[in-house]
C-alpha cells in the first residue's frame, strides 16, 4: 500500500484503510494501467500482514485454470473477515456458472463479514450480468473511479522505481521525458526498465542524452 502513489485517489485511500465490522464490498474502475492491479494485490497483502485470510484473483486467466482459483477463493471466504480480490472482472467470460461462482464467493463472504473487493474497467451500472441477483449485488457495492495520475504522480511512480532499484533518477530526466515521451503509465514504466538495462550495459549515470539515445525522443 506504501508503494501506491495516490494521486487524487484519497477518498477511496481511506476507505480501504478504515475498519469494517459487517460485510463490504468494494468495486473500484478505472482504466488500463491506471494502478488497479496494483492496489488490489496491495490490499491482499496489507489484510494478510494483519492476520486475515486473503486471495487475489485475475479474471484474465485461461478458462482451464477458473475453476481452481474458485475453489481456492472458496476456501479462503468461508474464514471470518476474509478478503477476495477479483481483479480485471471484466475479461471474465460470461458462462452462467462463472457467474454462480461469483455468487457463491459473494454469498460466502457475507456471512463470515468479510470483503469483496472488484475491480473492472468500468462501473457495476454499466455491466449487465446474466443472474438478476448479482446484477443487485454488484450495483450494491461501494463505487470507486480511480483518477489517473497527473505528470506529478507519474514522476513519482518512476522516481521510486528508480529508487527502488538504487539509484536516484534526476528530476531534468524526467521532465525532458514526461514532456516528451508517451503519458501512457505503462509505457513509462517498460521504458524505465530499458533505461534501467541501459545504464548498466553503458555503465553511465541516467542522463537525459542517455534517454534520448535509449528511447529515440
Amino acid at each position: 500500500m506504501d508503494n501506491f502513489v495516490v494521486g487524487e485517489n484519497f477518498e477511496l485511500m481511506a476507505f480501504l484503510r478504515s475498519l469494517h465490522v459487517s460485510f463490504r464490498g468494494i468495486w473500484v474502475s478505472g482504466a488500463r494501467a491506471s494502478g488497479r492491479s496494483h492496489l488490489l494485490r496491495a490490499c491482499c497483502g496489507a489484510a494478510t500482514q494483519s492476520g486475515r485470510q486473503a486471495i487475489y484473483i485475475d479474471c484474465a486467466i485461461p478458462e482451464s485454470d477458473w475453476s481452481a482459483e474458485v475453489q481456492r477463493a472458496m476456501d479462503v471466504s468461508s474464514a471470518s473477515n476474509a478478503l477476495v480480490a477479483l481483479d480485471n472482472l471484466g475479461r471474465l467470460n460470461t458462462q452462467k456458472q462463472h457467474e454462480e461462482a461469483l455468487m457463491s464467493i459473494y454469498q460466502t463472504l457475507h456471512a463470515v463479514d468479510g470483503e469483496m473487493l472488484v475491480s473492472h474497467d468500468q462501473s457495476a451500472l454499466g455491466v449487465e450480468f446474466e443472474l438478476p441477483d448479482l446484477n443487485s449485488r454488484m450495483r450494491g457495492f461501494a463505487h470507486f473511479s480511480l483518477a489517473p495520475l497527473k505528470d506529478q504522480g507519474k514522476a513519482e511512480v518512476l522516481t521510486r522505481r528508480a529508487r527502488a532499484k538504487g539509484y536516484d533518477l534526476p528530476d531534468a530526466v524526467v521532465e525532458y521525458w514526461l514532456r516528451r515521451g508517451p503519458r501512457d503509465l505503462s509505457t513509462l514504466v517498460r521504458d524505465l526498465e530499458r533505461l534501467d538495462q541501459a545504464t548498466l550495459t553503458h555503465q553511465r549515470l541516467l542522463t537525459v542524452p542517455l534517454l534520448k539515445q535509449v528511447l529515440g525522443y
